[in-house]
C-alpha cells in the first residue's frame, strides 16, 4: 500500500467516523500522487474505505485537461462528456474492485494535493443560512487561510467548473490560495499541500464556527435500538427532543429543503417509501436494514441540527430552488448513490 492510500485512509477515517461532519455515503476525500488521484467511490461511507476497497485511483491528468479545455459554448451535452471521460480516466487495479469515481471528481482534481469535501453540520449552519457570507466575514476575520463563499450550483460537472473559476480568480485577485471553500447549501470543502495541513484547517473552521454559534460540547452520536428484524428505535438525544416539541412530518422537509444529501437520503424515503420512517409524535421508527436505518437516522439529525441552531439564533434559512430540488431528485448519478443507501 503507498502512501498516498494510506493517507486517503487517514482523512477518510478522519472525516467520516464524525456524525457531525459526515452521514451516509455523503461527503468524499482524495489524495494525488504524481499523475494519480484517489477518490472516494460513489455512495460509500468515507469510513468504508481500506487498502481494498470504497476508492477508485484515477488518472489524473486526463480529467484536469478535460476541465482545461472544455468550451461550454460548443453546444456539446458536457454532462455526458464528463461521464464519458471519468469512465475512461478511472483506472483498474489488480485487487481493487471497479467502483464508480465520487460525482466531484472535477473539483477535486483542480485543488491541491489533500481534499476533504464534508457536510459538516457546523458548517451548513453558514451555507444554510440566508447570511451564511455575512457570517464567515465575522467567525474568520484574522483567519490563517483564505476562503471563498460559492452560490448553490447543481453537482457535478458544473460545480466543478465553477469552483476551478472561482478559485483562479481569487488567486488572480488576491495572490493568495483559498484553502477553504464554502458552497451554499451544499457543505464544506478544505484542500491543501500536506495531509497536516488539511486536517488542521478542517479542525479550525469547524471549532470556530461551533463557538460563533455556543456550540459547547459538540453533538449527541446517534444512536438506534434494534426492536426487531428489520425494525429500529431512534435514540438519538436532539431526533427525540425536536419530535416532542415541533413533530415530524413531510411538509416540515419539503419546507426546508437544505441541501443535497437531505432529499437523496431523506426525502426520497419519505416521499416513497415511507413506511419506512415513522414519527408518531413522540419517537421516530425505521422499518428497513440496519444500514438504510442508520444513513435516515443520521441524515435526520444533521437535517434537524442545522435548523434547530438556525431558528434559535434567529437566522433565515436558505433552502434550494425548485429547480435545483428537480435537477437532484431526476440526476442518475444520485439515483445510483440513493440505491446503494440499501
Amino acid at each position: 500500500m503507498n502512501k498516498a492510500v494510506k493517507d486517503l485512509i487517514e482523512i477518510s477515517q478522519y472525516a467520516g467516523r464524525r456524525v457531525d461532519y459526515t452521514q451516509g455515503g455523503g461527503g468524499n476525500t482524495s489524495v494525488k500522487d504524481g499523475g494519480v488521484m484517489y477518490i472516494k467511490a460513489s455512495g460509500f461511507r468515507l469510513k468504508d474505505i481500506d487498502e481494498n476497497t470504497a476508492y477508485v485511483p484515477m488518472d489524473l491528468e486526463k480529467i484536469r485537461n478535460f476541465f482545461d479545455k472544455v468550451d461550454l459554448s460548443d453546444g456539446k451535452d458536457h454532462e455526458a462528456e464528463n461521464k464519458a471521460v471519468t469512465a475512461e480516466a478511472t483506472l483498474k487495479r489488480e485487487g481493487l474492485a471497479p467502483l464508480r469515481p465520487s460525482v466531484e471528481v472535477g473539483f477535486h482534481s483542480v485543488l491541491k494535493k489533500y481534499v476533504i469535501h464534508t457536510h459538516s453540520v457546523y458548517a451548513n449552519l453558514l451555507t444554510c443560512a440566508v447570511r451564511g457570507k455575512e457570517l464567515a466575514e465575522k467567525i474568520f476575520a484574522g483567519a490563517d487561510f483564505d476562503y471563498i463563499f460559492m452560490p448553490y450550483i447543481d453537482p457535478g460537472f458544473t460545480l466543478s467548473v465553477k469552483m476551478k473559476e472561482a478559485v483562479s480568480a481569487y488567486e488572480k485577485a488576491t495572490g493568495r490560495y483559498p484553502e477553504v471553500i464554502f458552497m451554499q447549501n451544499h457543505g464544506l470543502v478544505v484542500s491543501a499541500d500536506t495531509i497536516e495541513r488539511v486536517k488542521a484547517v478542517n479542525e479550525e473552521v469547524n471549532i470556530k464556527i461551533a463557538a460563533f454559534f455556543a456550540i459547547k460540547d459538540g453533538v449527541d452520536a446517534v444512536c438506534l435500538k434494534e426492536e426487531g428484524e428489520g425494525k429500529y428505535l431512534s435514540q438519538t438525544p436532539l431526533i427525540g427532543k425536536f419530535v416532542k416539541e415541533n413533530g415530524l412530518t413531510k411538509a416540515l422537509l419539503d419546507e426546508y429543503p437544505l441541501y443535497p444529501d437531505q432529499l437523496v437520503y431523506l426525502n426520497n424515503v419519505i416521499n416513497f417509501a415511507p413506511e419506512k420512517l415513522v414519527c408518531d409524535g413522540e419517537s421516530v421508527r425505521y422499518n428497513t436494514n440496519e444500514k438504510e436505518a442508520t444513513t435516515l437516522e443520521e441524515t435526520l439529525f444533521a437535517y434537524l441540527f442545522v435548523i434547530s441552531v438556525l431558528k434559535k439564533h434567529g437566522e433565515e434559512i436558505s433552502t434550494m430552488s425548485e429547480k435545483d430540488v428537480d435537477f437532484i431528485n431526476n440526476w442518475e448519478a444520485e439515483k445510483y448513490r440513493r440505491s446503494l443507501s440499501k
